[in-house]
């Protein structure tokens, strides 16, 4: 298992703080940041869920990528002793930064909800973003993971060369119905409404990944599946009111009815930009095998989950 004891760290400047913990640089590895929990954090650190987290990162792919292609997943544990004092990960750089006059920062999703000084990406784009979201967490339910909190700072987003995201705060990630490294938690007014205060699971992935397709596409905060958004696009993009509008219904509906991340990654799987039509269509990508195993059974919602443990 891959681990490494505190005061063996280069630790440079600290670039970034919330109320978890620090992301400090490594001064002789620019590539790498840790996260260190704070310290009223580290007696709710669950250790043996960040050991795993760290274990299976080599199983969990997207459509032909790794890993570290859309996620900032935990790839050693940092030990202060025998305690659990944080992890390492490689650092989000550009093109997932965006410039705020002279400062630059992450381009994180709520961006794209609350548009400001930033340029914005077109529908078409946008479409293609919350495309390459739903299939980096259709790649988590197929191993039986589920995200739990996503919201605006935790998704940063880039289109060079092309649409696509980048996972933040990976430590939050935790197999369905079993502990994380950290209690779970939700972004105020990003929750799922029947799955208040509970684990989080699949279903409730579903609802707050409705929401973000729902946010993005409208412009609009407070936009739900449940009060019918406006999702009455002009032009060629006026092909994806329907689809769209009939899965953010189902959306609104129950834990066990509502439509898996590979629903929403078809239908928002538009391959051609609307505004050339001449523009040539972009290859697939090869689909990812799963690996062979045995059920773990199925959900609160009914829904078939692979194994999440490997042979090592």
């Amino acid at each position: 298992m891959n681990e490494i004891q505190l005061s063996r760290l280069s630790l440079g400047r600290c670039i970034a703080e919330g109320s978890q913990g620090r992301i400090i640089e490594l001064a002789d590895h620019p590539g790498t940041v840790a996260k260190l929990y704070r310290s009223r954090e580290l007696g709710l650190v669950d250790g043996r869920a960040l050991a795993e987290l760290v274990r299976i990162r080599r199983f969990v792919a997207s459509e032909g990528l790794q890993v570290d292609d859309f996620a900032a997943w935990p790839h050693t544990v940092v030990l202060d002793g025998l305690r659990t004092a944080g992890f390492l990960m490689q650092r989000v750089h550009d093109p997932f930064l965006a410039g705020f006059g002279p400062t630059t920062a992450l381009a994180e999703l709520g961006l794209l909800i609350n548009v400001g000084d930033v340029p914005m990406p077109g529908v078409y784009e946008r479409v293609l973003l919350l495309r390459a979201l739903a299939a980096a967490m259709d790649a988590l339910h197929r191993q039986g993971l589920v995200l739990g909190d996503l919201s605006p700072r935790n998704i940063a987003w880039s289109t060079t060369p092309m649409p696509r995201v980048m996972l933040l705060d990976c430590d939050g990630i935790r197999p369905a119905g079993e502990p994380g490294v950290l209690p779970p938690a939700d972004t105020r007014g990003w929750e799922d409404p029947s799955n208040l205060g509970m684990q989080p699971t699949a279903d409730s992935d579903r609802f707050k990944l409705a929401l973000a397709i729902a946010r993005v596409l409208t412009g609009d905060r407070n936009a739900a599946p449940g009060h019918r958004p406006d999702l009455t696009f002009t032009g060629q993009a006026g092909l994806l009111v329907g689809p769209l509008t009939r899965l953010m219904d189902q959306a609104a509906g129950p834990p066990g009815v509502r439509p898996t991340a590979s629903q929403w990654a078809t239908v928002l799987d538009v391959r051609r930009p609307w505004t050339d039509p001449g523009a040539p269509m972009a290859p697939p990508a090869p689909p990812v095998p799963a690996p062979p195993a045995p059920s773990r059974g199925t959900s609160a919602s009914g829904e078939f989950l692979r194994p999440f443990r490997f042979p090592r």
